[in-house]
């Protein structure tokens, strides 16, 4: 078998701790099941817009990236990390995934049967509880990127990304060294060549400060004004 991927149940995975699973009182049946614990290198794709749908994903430890494809430029949904989940808005429908998803890190991720999650969701109300907190969560966070896309100015869009990159939920990670400037673009909604001179820009002012591949915000408060003026 592949070195990285490896059949797990949830009573001998040794990340059991960070998992969903911890969240809810064990449902016997879901736990036994085999589910596949997958590595993926930086760069790799774990999901292709348009592919059937077989699986659910469950972000062990990473950071992915959810984006649309087009012929001229992706555009980047939404960035995913630890106990995050992948797929479930395609467990009803037609049964196709409408986008992609790539590691932007090294990621462990849990794959589970589409009907294991949909079985654990009606037989358990504290899970179902839990994905719909997770999705409310998750929705918001997608109509902001929506307003600061459609109505923002670039030097707004990309202090909006910024800010949303510095969020407690990346605190963990130097995530500003995990994205390229392409992938900065794509978040924002803007061109490459943009975000180069924006950045630019707001190195010369004191934004912010190069630090190895990426950089540090240095001027939280005028970024946040940035933002909100657009």
């Amino acid at each position: 078998m592949n070195q990285f991927i490896e059949k797990r149940n949830c009573l001998e995975c040794d990340r059991s701790s960070d998992c969903f699973t911890q969240k809810i009182d064990f449902v016997d049946k879901f736990a036994e099941q085999q589910k596949v614990q997958i590595s993926y290198r930086k760069g790799e794709t774990i999901i292709k817009e348009g592919t059937y749908v077989s699986s659910v994903f469950y972000v062990l430890d990473g950071i992915v990236k959810v984006y649309l494809e087009s012929p001229s430029k992706n555009v980047i949904v939404k960035l995913l990390k630890s106990n995050d989940f992948l797929g479930l808005t395609s467990l009803y429908g037609d049964h196709t995934y409408h986008y992609s998803a790539a590691a932007l890190t090294n990621t462990i991720i849990c794959s589970i049967e589409v009907d294991a999650i949909r079985n654990l969701l009606s037989e358990s109300n504290i899970f179902t509880h839990e994905i719909v907190s997770w999705y409310c969560k998750n929705y918001n966070l997608m109509f902001t990127k929506c307003f600061d896309q459609g109505l923002k100015q670039l030097h707004g869009k990309l202090a909006s990304t910024l800010l949303y990159l510095n969020g407690e939920e990346f605190k963990s990670e130097d995530i500003y060294a995990c994205l390229s400037r392409k992938d900065l673009a794509e978040l924002s909604g803007m061109a490459v060549e943009s975000v180069v001179r924006i950045l630019a820009e707001f190195s010369d002012d004191k934004i912010i400060e190069p630090k190895g591949k990426g950089f540090k915000i240095l001027n939280m408060g005028l970024l946040q004004k940035i933002s909100r003026s657009g």
